[in-house]
């Protein structure tokens, strides 16, 4: 029992108990009142809320106060499951403001008082319970950022710094890094489906960036059913690898890229969409431009009616004059713009974004530039070495690493900038080297690598497209023709006095519509291929380089075929402008009318409406005029598959290119420059022509040890041989083409006169000013083209392929073989030693030309290289063993004419320094081989 005293303690720990009981009650009392978060009209002050056009509820609710440039946004009430569509755009302060980065498919995920944003892993999926569960946990997401919940208020999305995530993050979203403390507000509009905004910000260099973004919910059109692509027509495609697959060896799913098209009236054999493809011409576009921009983009409707679609694609104008369309912002991802840059520069691409999960495209903005029409330079240091090394393979860029004398790239720069390019390949090189395969290199905007967005994108779109650049060779050669005949007429004019009358009475209907200076009938057609080439992207098409192979080019000069049929299998190739020299009767289409059979059969497999008819449109994959190949195709053995090559014979196009370098450079001095014109223009129309000569021989190099490759399936009606040896003949008239027109001084039309008119612009304000000197550097810019023959000829690639197509033709049939092709290069550029040169000769006449001596010095390098090369691939012990032969005949060659008296002292100098060499390198393998 207890005490009184017992009691009374009891008694008082139970009034304390019950007292601080009181006390801890209270104070959960005042922290539940507390609000966990400051109220909504507490963090908005100061700030105002921007209101829909049309007083609906906006997607997301945006606050904003235009004196600090900051800006609050609510995320939607669902912003845990909805799906979220970033698409960020520089839209000012650089040369390509304007082109769409990439997107980002995102989703919200609150932490506490933060929430993070988080890009959901779509590369790997599974397709049944068990295999979703472990995928799940092995191929994660990933936080690409996090922000603080400022307010939260109860039934509705979380608030947040808008301009603290779109600027303070601008690394993440467009790889920039801006001085996010200055910051001013340029647009704000709000939508029921999407929001834009635009920030001007400078980069901590002082320029000012406009940061234009979009956000949108991703939902996808209700009725959209991904369709799966196929190897045999070329489709962007929107990929993942399905881990719940085993019943075959493929884990990939592959789906096309394209929109989302539905007929009004099923019951219709021809019915209008229910919801159109628009197109938006930027009123940037000069108006002289305009019908053939609408022309390029309308070209594809053709295509959609055989399907059962009329007017699949319509065409808007944007004009500021009028005020249509004005309100509408090109990077708005509800609007698919045409968008005119006037920076100088010759480029057009055409990228798209698509929903991730299905491949459905839901906004396009393609981009020109007004470079390609305008350019009168030399374009030979920036695109030639483009041109040189299409086709190159990760195999010949390793070579091209290790033996950097070897690259076209650093060969035909400028003398004094050669150093700088191969410390610049060499940083490239050892950034990217066991890291990223050349189409995995993701740069903060599209095309900024030939093979950027095949893959490595959430919205795959297409990569680098150079065929405006080929389009700007082409037009500064039309300028050169027209000043030709020009010259031409002012000729007849003197010899015919009637002449000027009969001028004078030509009605103004007559004469030619000239866009600046270049007749309408070629500059606008030229512009309409090029529109539709980059409309085919934004349907969903990658490019076709063997498109340029079905028509024989003296056909397409003809009546049969101007005007009324394509000249190429697709628009989608880089097809050179057709400028008519021997073949044919009359001069033809300059660029692509409409669109060709390919483009036709792709729409046809994309878009029809009925999913049964897929098997029998693949069926026709053999037919001629469908045959494709795209971008990784043009670094296999296929020479069909190769940009700017022309017609079913290629040669043809190659030999009538060679023509018309001639024709032009004889008219350099007398109607290129004119009257009152510097003369660093003679310097430009010879590097023009000098273009001319690298294309060709580039196109026809890569016949040697071709193949043809097909994509056709087993079973399919005539299917082919996937694979097939290029005819002999055709791989020998190559390398003769190859051989006339690299290797002999005539083929290069200099003389004293030329040479010495070719100086330079004393008012160029760029580096080239600098680097270039008024006398042009003869014997290294010609060294430079030699090199890039050899190396086309004699990289390890080629021979490799030379050797192994040896066998894969029987025995008993022709073939071209390593040792022929090794024998044919080294005796065309010896061949003095073969039969003496005759007459008199002196330093000022020598026997053999300084250009030849650098080219056999050039030779023998590469054989040195070649001869010490014994490791790699299997072919290589055969190509080492066949260049030390061919150095071993040389030395017993050179023995024999450094004994020829009769010989200049240039001639011996060289004759004897190469025994010299050749010798030392022999008696060096044989040291090596005995040690």
């Amino acid at each position: 029992m207890f005490s009184t005293r017992q009691w009374t303690w009891a008694s008082m720990i139970c009034a304390g108990v019950l007292s601080l009981s009181s006390v801890c009650l209270a104070g959960d009392q005042e922290k539940a009142d507390k609000p966990e978060f400051p109220p909504l009209d507490q963090v908005t002050k100061g700030f105002t809320e921007v209101k829909a056009p049309d007083d609906s509820t906006p997607y997301l609710r945006i606050w904003k106060n235009d004196k600090t440039g900051q800006m609050l946004a609510q995320l939607p009430k669902n912003y845990k499951t909805a799906r979220q569509f970033i698409a960020p755009t520089i839209s000012g302060g650089e040369r390509f403001a304007g082109l769409q980065s990439d997107a980002f498919y995102v989703y919200w995920k609150p932490y506490g008082k933060r929430v993070a944003l988080i890009q959901e892993n779509l590369e790997i999926k599974g397709s049944d319970e068990e295999s979703k569960s472990s995928v799940q946990r092995l191929f994660t997401d990933r936080v690409l950022l996090s922000m603080p919940i400022l307010t939260h208020p109860k039934g509705a999305g979380p608030v947040i710094d808008l301009d603290a995530l779109l600027v303070g993050n601008a690394s993440t979203f467009l790889g920039v890094s801006p001085n996010s403390m200055l910051v001013s507000i340029k647009k704000t509009k709000v939508f029921e489906s999407n929001v834009e905004v635009a920030f001007e910000v400078p980069m901590y260099n002082g320029t000012l960036k406009t940061l234009h973004y979009s956000i949108s919910e991703i939902k996808g059109s209700p009725n959209y059913k991904p369709r799966v692509a196929d190897q045999r027509i070329g489709y962007f495609t929107t990929s993942y690898n399905d881990y719940g697959k085993y019943e075959g060896d493929d884990t990939a799913v592959r789906y096309v890229n394209r929109w989302h098209l539905e007929k009004r009236k099923k019951e219709l054999k021809l019915s209008p969409p229910k919801h159109k493809i628009r197109f938006y011409i930027e009123h940037t576009t000069p108006v002289r431009y305009r019908r053939w921009v609408r022309k390029g983009i309308l070209s594809w409707n053709e295509a959609f009616e055989q399907i059962g679609i009329e007017g699949a694609i319509e065409v808007m104008q944007q004009d500021q004059q009028t005020g249509e369309y004005m309100d509408l912002d090109p990077e708005n991802v509800r609007y698919n713009f045409v968008r005119w840059l006037n920076n100088n520069i010759s480029t057009a691409i055409g990228p798209s974004r698509v929903n991730p999960l299905t491949g459905e495209i839901l906004d396009a903005d393609i981009v020109l530039t007004d470079g390609w029409i305008r350019v009168f330079e030399d374009q030979f240091a920036d695109l030639m070495p483009k041109i040189a090394m299409d086709g190159m393979t990760a195999e010949t860029m390793a070579w091209l690493e290790q033996h950097p004398n070897w690259d076209p790239r650093i060969r035909l720069a400028e003398p004094s900038a050669r150093d700088f390019v191969r410390q610049q390949l060499e940083y490239t090189a050892e950034q990217n080297r066991g890291i990223r395969k050349p189409w995995e290199l993701k740069t903060r905007m599209m095309g900024d690598e030939p093979l950027d967005g095949i893959s490595d994108r959430h919205s795959q779109t297409n990569g680098a497209c150079m065929a405006a650049e080929g389009r700007a060779f082409d037009v500064t050669m039309m300028r050169f023709a027209m000043l030709a005949a020009k010259l031409e007429r002012l000729q007849d004019d003197d010899d015919d006095d009637d002449k000027e009358k009969d001028d004078d009475e030509e009605s103004d209907e007559d004469k030619e519509q000239l866009l600046d200076g270049m007749p309408e009938s070629f500059i606008g057609p030229l512009l309409a291929d090029l529109v539709a080439h980059e409309v085919g992207h934004t349907l969903g098409l990658r490019h076709n380089f063997k498109a340029s192979s079905i028509v024989d080019i003296a056909e397409l000069n003809s009546e049969e075929y101007k005007g009324k049929q394509p000249f190429a299998g697709s628009v989608m190739d880089y097809l050179p402008t057709n400028f008519k020299v021997k073949n044919g009767e009359i001069q033809g289409d300059y660029a692509m009318i409409g669109i060709g059979p390919y483009d036709f059969w792709a729409i046809e497999y994309g878009y029809t409406l009925d999913d049964k008819k897929l098997p029998e449109i693949l069926k026709r994959v053999a037919e001629p005029e469908l045959v494709f190949a795209t971008d990784e195709d043009t670094l296999g053995p296929d020479p069909l598959a190769r940009r700017y090559d022309f017609g079913k014979n290629p040669l043809d196009f190659a030999e009538d290119q060679m023509e018309l370098a001639h024709q032009h450079r004889e008219k350099i001095l007398e109607s290129f420059v004119e009257d009152g014109e510097p003369w660093e223009k003679a310097r430009r129309g010879y590097l023009m022509t000098l273009g001319l000569q690298v294309k060709s021989a580039s196109m026809m190099a890569n016949w040697l040890g071709g193949t043809y490759v097909y994509r056709d399936k087993k079973g399919d009606p005539n299917g082919r041989t996937p694979v097939q040896v290029v005819e002999a003949k055709k791989q020998r008239d190559a390398l003769n083409f190859v051989i006339e027109n690299m290797f002999f001084d005539e083929a290069y039309g200099l003389n004293p006169e030329l040479i010495n008119h070719m100086t330079v612009d004393y008012f160029d304000d760029t580096f080239n000013r600098i680097t270039n000197e008024p006398a042009w550097p003869i014997h290294d810019r010609i060294m430079g083209v030699q090199a890039t023959a050899l190396t086309q000829l004699l990289n390890p690639t080629t021979l490799r392929r030379v050797y192994d197509n040896e066998f894969r033709v029987p025995a008993d049939d022709d073939a071209v073989t390593l040792k022929e092709v090794m024998d044919e290069i080294s005796n065309a550029i010896w061949s003095e030693l073969d039969k003496a040169p005759k007459g008199k000769f002196s330093v000022r006449k020598p026997a053999i030309s300084s250009l030849r001596r650098n080219l056999q010095s050039e030779h023998l390098e590469r054989l040195f290289d070649l001869g010490s090369e014994r490791g790699g691939p299997a072919a290589m012990k055969p190509i080492a063993d066949l260049a030390a032969m061919r150095i071993k005949q040389l030395q017993e060659k050179l023995e024999k004419a450094v004994e020829n008296e009769r010989f200049d002292d240039y001639t011996k100098a060289h004759l004897n320094d190469s025994l010299v060499r050749v010798t030392k390198w022999l008696e060096a393998q044989y040291v090596v081989s005995a040690n």
